[in-house]
């Protein structure tokens, strides 16, 4: 295990110092909860500067355990020793790579990375104050990600007003296809996925398998 990096951050006075956070959660497994606000699950270790705490409820018993800045500061934590990382919410708000580069560096191999964002094409999506707009598209096709992680699943959340369309015009139209086409069926997305246990090397898009398929069609027109 590597040194932890020299990060400036903010302790919760709850923790009289970093190292006796680390060893309260050892037991059960080093979670962490990037972007927490005062909304952090039991038992993961809660990071955030609070920036948009004027939008929550405030709730000093479930504060961060760490104040700092997730987008621009490394991750307070060794190569290599935590078991997952989390977030909901809040890579629509961040440096993306920086966040996403972290989080790979800490987590264990093998160890899981679990978001939820809102999906870029829905109402939710265009709120005021994200940085970035996000489907699953970005996390299939961006070489980075694909090397240091692999999806494991997907889930799509329909939104109320889809919900509220008549049930004849849900099963004319497929959910699958109205997320990808029409505005603000799906509100958000969570992807699960695990780090690599050696990062891939980016491979180029291969149309092999496209000639092939277009082949038969294209002897027609000789």
């Amino acid at each position: 295990m590597t040194d932890i990096p020299t990060t400036p951050f903010t302790l919760h006075p709850r923790w009289p110092s970093l190292q006796a956070l680390l060893q309260a959660h050892q037991a059960a497994g080093m979670r962490l909860d990037l972007g927490c606000g005062y909304y952090k699950p039991q038992g993961y270790i809660g990071l955030d500067n609070l920036v948009g705490e004027a939008a929550q409820i405030i709730n000093q018993d479930n504060a961060p355990d760490i104040l700092m800045d997730l987008s621009a500061q490394p991750l307070p934590f060794a190569d290599n020793s935590v078991d997952e990382v989390r977030s909901s919410h809040f890579l629509e708000h961040s440096n993306l790579d920086h966040v996403l580069n972290e989080s790979w560096r800490v987590l264990k191999p093998g160890g899981r990375l679990v978001f939820t964002v809102p999906y870029a094409n829905s109402a939710e999506g265009m709120y005021p104050g994200h940085h970035i707009f996000l489907t699953e598209r970005w996390f299939h096709e961006n070489l980075n990600f694909q090397a240091k992680f692999h999806i494991e699943r997907e889930r799509y959340d329909p939104s109320q007003a889809w919900r509220r369309l008549p049930l004849v015009v849900r099963g004319l139209i497929p959910f699958s296809f109205a997320r990808t086409f029409l505005f603000n069926a799906c509100w958000q997305m969570q992807i699960v996925a695990r780090k690599r246990h050696t990062e891939a090397q980016p491979r180029p898009v291969r149309f092999a398998g496209i000639k092939s398929r277009l082949r038969p069609w294209l002897q027609r027109w000789r």
